[in-house]
């Protein structure tokens, strides 16, 4: 995969063209990863592939300090995280308003990047995560302390071992030595947080989705209820690992999301946003016909449902 030097630091990315774009600029979706023991993969094994086939241009990157991305020893609050995407956009000549998709933690950096950049966020769609506030911060706290007290021990590995594979052993092993050699632990929970009045005054849609058996799903109702124009989803049955479990599930929540949505231009040339809520019919490319949607749809399903057996990141 390439890389490129962005805010400084050495930036690993991949970008997926859409198949069979002949209707003009597709749109772009930017996929944020998670914290510690994730990478870009969780995404190129899970959603990517299937978005390409609907017609998206995906992005995907590493974060700073994972995967194949450049590890600062310091530098590691929600804004440092945000000013690399932006950076990551701009040497890209990514300039038109793009879809965040975030997993995790890659969704308070997708809230943080649309709360900055306004006019870059077309959209904003979150997997079990949460914008920065005061309580997030409290809560990275605690659990930043307990991974890097606790992540690398042998019988941490050991049960992650037995009950999760040595993948992933190995994987919170990187992680265990990135919290030792980096300010990661301290720099996270003492970013910029988010007032309830600047969560409400983000202006682009929003979806985020949750698993009914995991502790963030308590967001929902607190999201919905600061932007009117957040859509929730609960996936019962689900903990953390939604995006891993049921990708197929999360890309039919996701394009039908868009679908409702999706800036269309007007008769006079300029952009309005359809807006027409989360039943709408799915349109993910301006043109496209209801046949050539269909076909592009069925793809990504497909591409979507093969990737549930991969192991992701």
């Amino acid at each position: 995969m390439p890389a490129i030097q962005a805010n400084g630091i050495k930036q690993n990315y991949e970008v997926m063209p859409p198949r069979d774009a002949t209707d003009g600029p597709s749109p772009t979706i930017v996929c944020v990863h998670g914290i510690l023991i994730d990478s870009l993969a969780s995404y190129y094994f899970t959603l990517a592939k299937a978005l390409r086939d609907a017609g998206f241009r995906v992005v995907m990157y590493d974060l700073r300090g994972h995967g194949n991305s450049e590890r600062p020893p310091t530098g590691y609050q929600v804004d440092d995280f945000v000013d690399d995407l932006t950076a990551l956009l701009d040497a890209l000549d990514i300039t038109e308003p793009v879809y965040l998709l975030g997993n995790s933690f890659g969704g308070t950096v997708a809230y943080g990047f649309a709360e900055r950049n306004p006019h870059r966020a077309a959209g904003v769609a979150t997997v079990e995560s949460e914008p920065a506030t005061a309580q997030w911060s409290v809560k990275m706290t605690a659990n930043l302390h307990r991974a890097a007290t606790q992540l690398g021990t042998f019988e941490a590995i050991a049960w992650i071992t037995a009950r999760h594979g040595p993948h992933l052993a190995r994987r919170a092993k990187r992680a265990a030595k990135m919290l030792a050699a980096t300010t990661l632990e301290h720099d996270l929970p003492a970013s910029r947080v988010l007032s309830p009045d600047q969560i409400t005054a983000l202006s682009c849609p929003v979806l985020a989705v949750y698993g009914s058996e995991s502790d963030l799903a308590e967001q929902a109702p607190v999201l919905e209820a600061l932007m009117p124009r957040c859509t929730t989803a609960i996936l019962p049955g689900q903990e953390h690992s939604v995006l891993v479990e049921v990708p197929r599930t999360v890309l039919d929540l996701l394009l039908t999301w868009i679908g409702g949505h999706r800036p269309v231009a007007n008769t006079s040339g300029t952009t309005i946003d359809t807006d027409a809520g989360a039943g709408a019919q799915v349109s993910v490319r301006a043109g496209a016909s209801a046949a050539a949607h269909a076909r592009a749809h069925a793809r990504a399903r497909t591409a979507a449902t093969a990737g549930t057996g991969a192991q992701a990141g």
